[in-house]
This record gives structure tokens, sequence and C-alpha cells, in this order.
């Protein structure tokens, strides 16, 4: 790894550099031009409106040497008219032959030549919306948070093009003011920054001054001035879809169904918009990623679904993401378990310094016919799904009660460099019916959840220094009038209550020194899962995180060296040491952007309170020391590589061989033309973490496991883009493994005991061996044409398939997916039409 090692050179590194100025110098804003005749999008910036319009080019290197010239001119001109804004930027270059201009799929632009747009239009100095267009006409949109947090996800419909010619590239957006909020004002000043990415120096070119070792980014952006006249639009998108789909799961019948449905935005104000979506549905997102999770942990997946990625920021917590999560709204509750019968929210701000979201949906379902059943292939009216039709047998045998969720938030500003609000969420089912694995139990009625959080922010006016805290509660309602036991032993009843709290802070920006720290505690009965996530619960820890930074020493454009330590106790009054972890961290940027980092540390004193699911004891965990290295080539190349590599050695228990793990992974991107690019990655995987719990008797014996797990991955991306509206992705991946079980223990533990890897005695295996073996395929193709702005036909084929259990016959420890082809699969065609109103 080139750089790292001038990271031992710490001493010299060091030194104190020059400050930076923490307000910025004073620049001069853009200039917008009302037009009469609307430009054209075509990227070519030749109206007669773009050479009247003023010019901006006073543009800043930000990367990689920050306050350096740019190598080329950039020009940006601004229009409007009572609809749009229209951005022209002439992109300068003088080797043309030499732009980087690929294709994409929207929102996923590759390395190459890019201009992005971004607009604070409520001129609040914390949020923003960002466009971006890239040399070969790939667009790209994102929504801007708390200064600098920047969502991806974020979708809007508007329009954009490029152009390549022998003086360099073009770019023109045309950008519909009803996607921006703005107050009534006789000249509207708006926060508005452009930066530019040369893809062929990795320059960073920005139109006001960024230093990188600020945490700042809206909060800097120039004003935007001479919007004259201006009325907020009080427009209406309507979406409708149909959809139809074919299924069959295995040699069964075939499965035919039919979706309609609608998606409805409306601006209510200015500032407040409410958005409705009836029988949603989301056949073109891709499936999730096949993961082997050894813990008793739930594992967070990312929202895909495009309703539930805009205009949900607000619900985002303030505090720091390196502490266990509390949030409040999860949205992957609402519509995987049951389908989505539809939903509403409500945002936007209801004064200059308050904001709001409001979010209810509802999900049902409908239950077909027991196995036992004649097949029924009938077509009948759901109540609970009255938009779909579908033969009776391709509905599940069984469903929950259908549920409401509604969440809540206010968020103030109470001043430059403040900010709190508070949230709410509820589940409420709408039937008493229980879930199967409480349905016997006496008194039992459906499960839902009430929850509450206050947060607040603190901001320097630099962005350097930080502090933000949020302080959670929750209420269980329904269940087992007995309650039913969590994995620590905890008992949780109706009417139960807990709480939470999280904080952290620091100093975020600046050279040389940083400093991260945060305290999370969760109470045992804190319960925000029903409409939020929380992985954890009856731990409270605490981390510091110093950190020495530089920018731009030595040639290199960063390098950082810094120590994480934490520690992790019980929140249930005993105050059980958990865990305490120590690591040296170090980190290196390079000139052509690629990237690497390393880390070595130790973790000791650890107790799990989880592993022995119900029983309410402690058991003690090996302490081990452990490192990785990672690195990231330059992604403007044709072939791109990364690798992350990491190993552990449990330490205190009998040198065998599963006492040490590790986890590799290697992944490459070659993109032989503009308008293709292949993606492959493979991994192994080896989690060992001592002996694991297998079963426990009333009496309080508890059985263990030597487990010796391994799993490898394949994963294939392929994208072909026939143009900036007409992609084809393919996405495929094979996960295949086993978990071996060399040696088994027992031990007696009563409630409340905190066990030794000691007290663990080695018996025979009685009963069943628990090895197993599995393997798993996922296939997705997806055909995408925007055949007209906004109106989508997607056309997507997917499978899925797992290896065939055989009960009682030896279990194959191999790494090769065998019995997959004979196991359960699913195939599945849809052809999916929306068109925008």
């Amino acid at each position: 790894m080139r750089g790292l090692a001038l990271v031992l050179a710490v001493v010299a590194w060091a030194a104190p550099g020059q400050a930076q100025d923490a307000e910025g110098p004073e620049v001069e804003g853009f200039e917008a031009l009302r037009t009469r005749e609307p430009p054209r999008v075509d990227g070519r910036l030749d109206e007669e409106a773009w050479r009247q319009a003023p010019v901006f080019d006073r543009f800043h290197q930000s990367f990689p040497e920050p306050s350096a010239a740019p190598s080329e001119r950039t020009e940006v001109r601004v229009l409007y008219d009572d609809g749009n804004l229209y951005v022209g930027v002439r992109c300068f270059d003088g080797q043309p032959a030499a732009i980087r201009a690929p294709l994409g799929r929207r929102d996923e632009l590759p390395m190459s030549d890019v201009v992005r747009v971004m607009v604070d239009s409520l001129r609040d100095r914390r949020s923003g919306l960002v466009f971006a267009v890239n040399a070969g006409g790939t667009l790209a949109d994102a929504r801007i948070t708390q200064d600098t947090r920047t969502d991806t996800a974020w979708d809007g419909i508007w329009e954009g093009a490029s152009s390549v010619d022998g003086l360099g590239w073009s770019a023109e957006l045309r950008i519909p003011l009803r996607l921006l909020r703005f107050p009534e004002a006789g000249e509207q000043r708006w926060g508005f920054h452009v930066r530019r990415e040369l893809a062929r120096t990795h320059e960073i070119l920005e139109s006001v001054p960024l230093p990188r070792d600020v945490n700042a980014l809206v909060s800097r952006f120039a004003e935007l001035r001479a919007l004259k006249e201006l009325r907020p639009p009080r427009q209406m998108l309507v979406l409708p879809y149909v959809a139809l789909r074919s299924v069959r799961e295995g040699v069964g019948p075939l499965g035919p169904s039919a979706d309609v449905g609608v998606d409805v935005q409306a601006g209510l104000t200015s500032n407040l918009s409410l958005t409705l979506t009836v029988n949603p549905d989301f056949g073109q997102v891709e499936a999730d990623q096949l993961l082997y999770n050894p813990t008793r942990v739930e594992l967070y997946f990312p929202e895909k679904r495009p309703f539930f990625l805009d205009g949900l920021e607000l619900f985002e917590p303030l505090v720091d993401d390196s502490l266990p999560e509390q949030s409040l709204l999860y949205s992957r509750r609402m519509g995987l378990e049951l389908p989505l019968l539809g939903a509403v929210k409500l945002s936007g701000s209801v004064t200059e310094n308050v904001q709001v979201a409001v979010l209810d949906a509802v999900v049902a379902g409908e239950a077909g016919r027991g196995e036992e059943e004649p097949l029924d292939t009938s077509v009948r009216f759901l109540p609970w799904r009255p938009l779909h039709l579908a033969p009776g047998h391709t509905l599940p045998g069984r469903v929950g009660p259908p549920t409401n969720f509604l969440a809540g938030v206010v968020r103030a500003r109470v001043s430059e460099a403040a900010t709190v609000g508070g949230s709410v969420a509820l589940a409420t089912p709408l039937r008493p019916d229980c879930e199967p694995e409480d349905a016997e139990l006496e008194g039992c009625t459906a499960r839902g959840g009430q929850a509450a959080t206050l947060d607040m922010a603190l901001r320097s006016d630099s962005g350097d220094y930080v502090l933000a805290a949020q302080l959670s509660g929750s209420r269980v309602t329904g269940g087992p009038a007995g309650g039913r036991l969590l994995a620590d032993g905890t008992l949780l009843r109706p009417g139960d209550m807990g709480y939470g709290l999280r904080v952290s802070g620091g100093k975020e920006g600046g050279e040389p020194w940083r400093l991260r720290f945060g305290y999370g505690l969760t109470s045992p009965r804190l319960n925000l899962n029903p409409t939020g996530f929380q992985p954890m619960h009856n731990e409270q820890l605490l981390l510091v995180n110093p950190e020495l930074v530089r920018i731009d020493w030595n040639g290199l454009p960063e390098v950082a060296v810094g120590v994480h330590a934490q520690q992790r106790w019980s929140a249930d009054g005993r105050h059980l040491p958990l865990g305490t972890r120590a690591q040296v961290e170090a980190r290196v940027v390079l000139p052509d952007s690629s990237a690497g980092d390393c880390y070595v540390g130790l973790e000791t004193a650890r107790q799990d309170l989880f592993e022995v699911v119900g029983a309410g004891v402690a058991l003690q965990r090996p302490s081990f020391v452990f490192g990785s290295c990672a690195y990231t080539t330059d992604l403007s190349r044709p072939l791109s590589l990364e690798a992350v590599v990491y190993a552990d050695r449990l330490m205190g228990v009998p040198v065998r061989h599963w006492s040490t793990g590790q986890n590799v992974s290697l992944g490459g991107t070659w993109r032989p033309l503009p308008q293709l690019s292949t993606s492959l990655s493979l991994s192994f995987e080896n989690a060992s973490d001592g002996p694991r719990w297998l079963d426990s008797s009333p009496e309080g014996l508890h059985r263990f496991g030597e487990l010796v797990p391994r799993f490898v991955g394949v994963t294939l991306r392929q994208l072909v883009v026939l143009s900036p509206t007409l992609t084809l992705q393919a996405h495929a991946q094979l996960y295949s493994g086993y978990g071996r079980y060399d040696r088994f223990f027992e031990v007696v533990g009563e409630p409340g005991a905190r066990l030794g890897l000691a007290d663990l005695r080695e018996v025979p295996l009685t009963g069943e061996d628990p090895a197993f073996h599995t393997a798993a395929l996922n296939i997705n193709l997806v055909l995408r044409w925007e055949y007209a702005l906004g109106s989508t036909l997607f056309v997507v084929y997917a499978r899925s398939q797992e290896s065939l259990a055989r009960p009682g016959a030896p279990v194959s420890f191999t790494l090769l997916p065998e019995g997959l082809l004979e196991g359960s699969h699913s195939d599945a065609l849809m052809v999916k039409l929306s068109y925008a109103l």
C-alpha cells in the first residue's frame, strides 16, 4: 500500500499546520436572469438566453491541492422562469479527447467528469438538494441534511443533458420549481453551489472555498440572487401504475397476478407537501444481500423502496451513527411481512425555522387455503387487498394482523447553532389476532408499541465542533398477558416502559487534532422495534476516538492516525462488564484518489447476555486480537479493484483450528466501454467466536457446541446502458457454506449466573448433530426505460433458490453449493408501467 507507510512518520507529520479561516473568505454570488424563451435541454448552451446570462467563473480547488488554482476554467450561468430553474455549466478542457464520459444507471454515476449543482432554496444553511450530470449524460440526485449529511436515495423528476465538443464539455439542467421549497418574497435569495469533478486529474473544483478539514457544506454556499416575482408552485403529480406478474414456486402451478396503484404528490403550501401511495409495488427493487449472521443481533438492511426514500430524512437521529442504533422509524418494518395497503406522508416547513414530517401506513394481507385443502385457482375480491388480483393458491397460508404505523417528527432551529426536535411513533394492530408463536398463550393480543424521542444538536459556526443528544422512551402494547422473554432473560409484559439515552460530540473538523466521544444507554425494557431499529438492549457504551489528521501533507491529500477505545457494560443494575475494546487506526488518501486504511486492536473482558436465549445468564466470551486492512484503487480507471482482509485470534482457549477467524473480500469493476460495466466480488467468512449455545433444559442445563463456520460468496453485477434513459442491469449472488460442531459442552446455570469458559464440561454428542450446510442463489434482471420524463417501464425477472434439506442425511462439509439445483426455487416475471400525469 504505497503511501500507508508514511503514516508511521507521526512526529514530522503531526506538526501543526496553518489554521484555516473558520468563516471562509467573502465571495461574490451568482446572478440569475429571467427568460421568456425556455432553453432546450440538450447540453449545448447555444440559445441567446445563455449568452445574455451573467457568468460565474471563480472556482477553487479542494482536491487534491486545497486552495490551488484550477487547471481548467469553468463557467456557470443561471436562468429561470415561472416554473423552472435552468443551470448551464461550461467545462473547458485542454484535452477534450481525454474527457471521461461513461454511461451509468440513473443515480449510479460511474467515476467520470461530473457537475453537481446544489440548491438551498430555504436558505436555512442546513439543508439542500443536489442535481448531478456527468459528461455522458447520466443523472443523479440527492438531499443534504444537517449541513453535511447526504442522502443519495432521494429522487426528483428533472431534466439534464451534456455535450462534448472541441472546447471541453457542457451540462444543462432544468430543475422544476415544485422540487424546491421557498417562501413568498419579492426577491428570492437562495444558497447555491456548483462542484466540478475532473476524472483525469482527480481535481474537485468548488464555486466557494471548501477546505476539506472543515465539517461544513451547505452553510458555506454562496448566494443565488435576482430571482424576482417567483411564486411557489402548487402543482400536483399523479403517477398511476399497472403491474402484471407471473410466479412459479418450484414445479407448482403458475401464479399469475395483477396490481394497480397510484402515487400522488401535491404541494399544499410553498413549503409543505403531501405524498400519497395506494397499493404500491416495489417489484423492481433489488433483493437484499445474502448473509450469514452468527449473532443474536438483528442485521440492518438499507431501505430501497422509492416511497420511503423521499422526505423522511427528518426522522434520522442527530447523534453520531457510531453508537448503537435507537432509531424511532425503520421503514423496513412496513410492507415486508405484510403487503403495504397504502400510505400517506406530509413533510416540509410550517415556519421559517420549524420543519415537520408525518407518515401513516397500513399493512394488511389475506390468507389462502391450507396446504391440505384442494388447490384454489379462483380469483375473488380481497377486502384487505382490493387492488390485487390473483388465484387463491398464491396467497400465504397465514398472515399476521393488519397494522397501522404512525410516526411524526418536529424539528426547530432555535438559533444558527442549535436544533431541537421531538418525534413519536406507534404500531397499532387493527385486529386482536396474535402472532403464530404466541397464539396458544393465555390472554394474548396482537403486539404493538409506542415510542417517543427528544433530541438536540449544537454546531459551531465552522461546523468543527458538534454536540448532539437523544432521549428515547417506549411502551409495550399487546402480546401474551404473562409477557415474553427477551434473549437476555428480561420479561417484557404489556404496559412495560423503557428508556434510552445517546450523547455524541467532539471536534470533527480542523487540523491536526480531532476528537469524537459518545455515550449510549439502552435500558433492559426499551423496545423501539415495533416501528424502529434497536439491535441491542440492556447495554451501556462509552467510546472515545482521538485522531491526528493532516490535509495535503508531503504530497498526500489526506493522512490520519487515531485511537478508538470503548467500554461496554450492562444497564440492568448489575453493571456487568461486557467488553473493553482498543484499536489503533490509520488511513491515507493518495493523489490519484485511491485510498487505504488499517487497524489493529484487542477486545477483552467480554461477556454475552444474549447467547443463552431467555436464560438470563451471562456467558464469558474469549478475548481476541484482531487486525484489518482495506485498499481501493483509482475508481476512474477502466479496471478498479478493492480488497478487505480481516483476521482475529481468540485468546484464553485451547489452541485449535477454530481459534482463528478470517474475513476476506476481493472485488473489481471493469468498464471496457462507456456503455458496459461488470463488477465481480468474492468473499470468504470464518466467524469463529468460541462455544455457541445449542439448547437449555427446564432444570437450567445449558448445552454448547464448538462451531466451525465457513462461507463463501460470489456476486456479479452487469450493467448495459443503451442510453441515459434505457438500462439493463443483472445481479446474481451465490452464497454457500457450512457449520460443523467439533466438540460439545454443558453447564448448569441459574438465572443471573455468570458462566465462564472454564465452567464448560466437555460431553459426548447426544441426539441429532446440529451441523448444517446451506446454499442459496438470487438472480435479478431489470430493464428500466424512462420513456417520458417521470414515466417508466420496468421488465423484471427474479429467481431465488435454496439448497435441498435432507433430514437425517449426513451433512456435507463443503463450500460447494451441493443440493442447490435440487432445492426449492421461485421464478417471477413482472412488467410494470407507470405514467406521470
